[in-house]
């Protein structure tokens, strides 16, 4: 039942449910899946927001980059490459008094390869980039913060990703005076986000990344700081953690 509401009766619903403007109507839980997922699919996050518990005090459980962001082009695009492959099937939807349990299948590019490769270029930019006497720690911040400061640089790694996946899960909806709400948590925010984030890499990617780290150790090594080698690829991992969540 992929995007069961054709377009033009879910622009139409756009004004009833989900607490968007003057509540006529009811929808369904899922209509409000239907809804919120092809709103996600055009980037409407206002649509999105309303059909979910996406917004939080003080933040965003997806897409924060989209919002309060002086670069929004790049940010929009890495969400449009995120989201382009997005469909899904609901298969049964199950309602308990004001909530509800709907098993969907979810499908969309896997984008988990694309963090590793990033990951293992960033390690492989510090090896390269170590000369002797540079401040090792402020190297590794440099090299972080260069990335932060420069998303475009991510976007081909999301492109050139070619594998999909189709995942079982369920979806819980709460119902409220506006209409049904998508509650959405860990799982569900990775998947509609092809596991942007994930460090479950391909085997491939795994040993690219674990050869560059053990490049790095050995570069310590010779650098002389060997004892600390532990100490500062963890280092530089946390903050590539920090960087990619």
């Amino acid at each position: 039942m992929k995007r069961l509401i054709g377009l033009s009766i879910i622009c139409a619903m756009l004004l009833t449910g989900c607490g968007g403007g003057t509540s006529v109507a009811v929808q369904t839980p899922e209509e409000t899946i239907n809804t919120a997922f092809t709103a996600l699919k055009e980037l409407d996050m206002d649509t999105f927001n309303a059909c979910t518990n996406n917004k939080m005090t003080g933040g965003y459980r997806m897409m924060s980059d989209l919002f309060g962001k002086q670069d929004t082009d790049t940010y929009r695009q890495m969400a449009e490459t995120m989201v382009e492959h997005l469909s899904w099937e609901i298969h049964s939807v199950e309602i308990t008094d004001n909530t509800a349990k709907a098993s969907v299948t979810i499908h969309n590019k896997d984008f988990s390869d694309a963090v590793g490769m990033f990951i293992a270029d960033l390690i492989k930019k510090v090896n390269q980039n170590q000369q002797d006497g540079m401040n090792l720690s402020s190297l590794i911040r440099s090299t972080i913060e260069e990335a932060k400061e420069s998303p475009e640089r991510t976007l081909p790694y999301l492109q050139n990703c070619n594998e999909e996946f189709s995942i079982e899960t369920t979806i819980n909806l709460k119902q409220t005076d506006k209409g049904w709400q998508i509650l959405l948590d860990e799982s569900l925010c990775d998947s509609l986000t092809g596991h942007l984030g994930s460090q479950k890499f391909s085997d491939h990617v795994s040993a690219k990344v674990s050869a560059t780290e053990e490049l790095l150790r050995r570069n310590l090594e010779r650098w002389g700081v060997s004892e600390h080698a532990d100490q500062w690829t963890e280092k530089l991992e946390q903050r590539l953690n920090d960087f990619l969540h």
